[in-house]
């Protein structure tokens, strides 16, 4: 039942009050300061589930450097912590092995196993050899096989739902209205094997219905659907749930009950007044930083996911994204009134004359602005790449002026939960990266051409800011952030060909300048397809800066844009094709899923939409609309990825405010955010270390708090996540 009990390596175990390392195969805690409680000082593991009244037995063996007590202890994972066991043992220099009979008084899915030596002076305590045995925790399994959208469907799209069944044979369904009665019915259509899932699944198509439905059953050989509906409105209000989520997202401001789904979803601001100087301690490679003579007010921007970093990079895309929904929305809106026009959207801007959408953009555009180096001043940074050595970077001090700092984070990871309002941690600015600088000069330059006719001003410290940075990393071309600092993630990239293309583009689709022209002509990824260099993702912007090139009017001659249209239609149409190819009928044809691989569904579903817009065929209409079938249900876990939608939405995200799981005083996550989805690739969290090895493609996830690597939530993914279902809202009645 325990990960890792013999101690090859540190996977599996958390510590807390002292250091945590592994010696000749046991895993030991250091501490200097015992604090007060037994709990102070401890070494555990999380994620244990326990079933009630059952036998299970405990084993370890154990030494302390000196003479000391061990509490070993098995108890809830929160409030009120009832104990299963508590049992008080004396340590000496010389191991000594233990065993004990446990038997909980309560059936617990979220338990733990506790060392605890606090309370006592400074000692090395190590434990080795591990184990718990006994009966194995069978979730109740409330998942139907009947798998479907359970928001609903379009009025006149394609209406299917996939079932698991190891049939070989059509089985007979019926679709029942709420009374009962059946509307309609047929035979499923066996798929075979989904490779995706590992499982054996056929397809039910009931879209001869295009009268609109309220809860209504998918009945397939006796096993039922969740309820769902037929309509043009699925995607009416949760796109303004989608945006809302940025809103949520921001720091250095008060989150109001006015602009709110929930009351308790408001809260003080964090981080109100954020001015900070460049990290100068001892990073966690061991690499010493001197810091730089200067602050800089970063207040406000969006913390990027469940933590309370702010990150340029991922900023970027997000930012990115969002303007160019508004940018599509201007040139190819099928109604005469912007979706997102001042006023529609809660937001505190919402009566300022500007777009909501815009605003909610600007939020974040200017804390990227108020990131940028200030002219002449010097920064220490690693030149050059570096990553084989981490431990002993090289720094040189540089003239940084108009690059831009990587992130501003805390010092340390803080845990879960923690709202943004109460983090005392100590914060800092990571040295300024040519992937941050890049994502300012093409995001700025988009903000400025967009702003232009809006608010000439604003536009013009936006392309000065662009263009400063684009110089700036063109003097300092191989600046690359590591993962080298607690407390914020690395989004380290060390190859920035694809950032120098999309800023080039973005620059010149603004300014028209040869010297941008020029550039993105001799990059290796002009006019690229994300089929040709993989995925939208924060690290591979190529193709954005092709979106930009396609979709806006620009001084490239028509046979250009033309060129550039075709590559993104032809990425289109693959991922168009894959959809028959999946036994979910998704544009994702693949065995293996990556972290934010919901994302990866979204982003490709963008250049579906854009095809849309191009062609009017609606094939690619269609293909989005699987998409989010997919998202919200028609999935092997029959779940809805997005809080608040469908009748298993997303209830435990990985965040530090949104944690009612683990502090009932906190809210549940509010309606419109998604989940990163499946992870087969990476279980380097605790709880997703569970599933390594039990789980397959599209099943390797779980609704868990504890599951940063699948149920993490960030502004890159609710990004696309808007821009779809505001294009699905946009041609509902296709």
């Amino acid at each position: 039942m325990l990960i890792n009990g013999n101690f090859q390596g540190d996977t599996g175990w958390w510590a807390s009050g002292g250091t945590f390392n592994v010696q000749d195969q046991m895993g030991c805690i250091t501490f200097t300061n015992g604090g007060e409680n037994p709990w102070d000082v401890v070494l555990g593991q999380s994620n244990l589930k326990l079933l009630k009244d059952e036998i299970y037995t405990l084993r370890f063996s154990a030494m302390a450097k000196n003479a000391a007590d061990l509490k070993a202890v098995i108890q809830h994972d929160g409030e009120p912590y009832t104990n299963y066991l508590n049992q008080t043992l004396p340590l000496t220099n010389t191991v000594q092995s233990f065993e004990f009979q446990v038997k909980p008084s309560a059936r617990d899915k979220k338990a733990q196993l506790a060392f605890q030596v606090g309370a006592q002076p400074a000692n090395t305590v190590c434990l080795s050899d591990i184990s718990l045995y006994g009966p194995k925790y069978e979730e109740e399994d409330m998942r139907s096989a009947v798998r479907v959208n359970q928001v609903g469907y379009l009025l006149n799209a394609k209406k299917r739902a996939t079932i698991q069944t190891d049939t070989q044979t059509p089985l007979p369904w019926q679709l029942l209205d709420a009374q009962g009665t059946t509307i309609a019915e047929g035979q499923t259509i066996p798929f075979g094997l989904n490779s995706g899932s590992g499982e054996q699944v056929q397809i039910a198509d009931f879209s001869q219905v295009q009268t609109p439905q309220e809860d209504i059953i998918l009945e397939v050989d006796g096993q039922k659907s969740h309820p769902f509906d037929i309509s043009h409105d699925i995607y009416k209000t949760m796109k303004y749930d989608a945006l809302s989520f940025f809103y949520q997202q921001r720091s250095g401001t008060a989150i109001e009950n006015a602009y709110v789904q929930r009351a308790d979803l408001a809260r003080p601001a964090g981080h109100p007044q954020e001015i900070v100087t460049c990290f100068d301690q001892t990073d966690a490679k061991g690499n010493d930083w001197p810091g730089c003579n200067f602050s800089l007010d970063v207040t406000g921007g969006w913390y990027d996911a469940g933590d309370h970093g702010k990150y340029v990079v991922n900023g970027g895309i997000s930012v990115w994204t969002l303007m160019n929904y508004y940018e599509r929305e201007s040139l190819h809106k099928t109604n005469s009134t912007s979706a997102f026009a001042d006023g529609m959207v809660q937001i505190p801007e919402q009566s300022n004359q500007y777009n909501d959408l815009l605003d909610e953009a600007k939020w974040m555009m200017d804390f990227m602005l108020a990131m940028q180096v200030p002219a002449h001043k010097k920064v220490s940074v690693p030149v050059g790449d570096q990553s084989g050595h981490l431990s002993d970077l090289k720094l040189t001090e540089i003239d940084a002026g108009g690059m831009v700092f990587h992130k501003i984070a805390d010092a340390k990871w803080t845990g879960v939960p923690l709202p943004p309002h109460d983090d005392t941690q100590p914060r800092f600015l990571s040295y300024p990266s040519t992937a941050a600088t890049l994502n300012l000069a093409a995001t700025a330059a988009q903000c400025a051409r967009i702003w232009r006719p809006l608010n000439a001003t604003y536009a013009d410290k936006c392309l000065a800011a662009a263009e400063k940075a684009w110089q700036a990393a063109n003097t300092h071309k191989n600046v690359y952030a590591y993962d080298n600092f607690d407390g914020s993630g690395p989004y380290g990239d060390t190859h920035v060909a694809d950032e120098f293309y999309w800023a080039a583009a973005e620059l010149f689709v603004t300014t028209g300048k040869d010297e941008y022209k020029t550039a993105l002509e001799q990059s290796p990824y002009y006019l690229t397809s994300p089929t040709k260099s993989d995925d939208l993702t924060w690290s591979n912007m190529g193709s954005a800066g092709t979106v930009s090139l396609a979709l806006v009017p620009n001084r490239l001659d028509q046979s250009t844009i033309n060129e550039a249209r075709s590559n993104l239609l032809k990425a289109a149409d693959v991922y168009e094709a894959s959809v028959k190819k999946q036994g979910y009928l998704i544009p994702y044809q693949s065995d293996q899923y990556p972290w934010g691989s919901n994302s990866s569904l979204m982003n490709r579903s963008i250049f579906l939409g854009l095809a849309f817009d191009w062609t009017k065929t609606q094939k690619y209409l269609q293909a989005m609309s699987d998409s989010m079938d997919y998202i919200l249900g028609r999935n092997p876990m029959d779940h809805s990825y997005v809080s608040g939608y469908g009748s298993y939405p997303l209830l435990n995200p990985h965040h530090r405010f949104w944690a009612h799981s683990e502090n009932p005083d906190l809210p549940i996550v509010p309606p419109g955010v998604i989940s990163g989805g499946p992870n087969s690739i990476d279980f380097s969290d605790p709880v997703a270390a569970t599933l390594k090895g039990n789980c397959t493609g599209q099943t390797c996830w779980i609704d868990d708090i504890g599951a940063w690597t699948m149920n993490e939530v960030t502004v890159n993914w609710n990004a696309p996540f808007f821009w779809v279902t505001s294009f699905l809202d946009e041609h509902a009645s296709w």
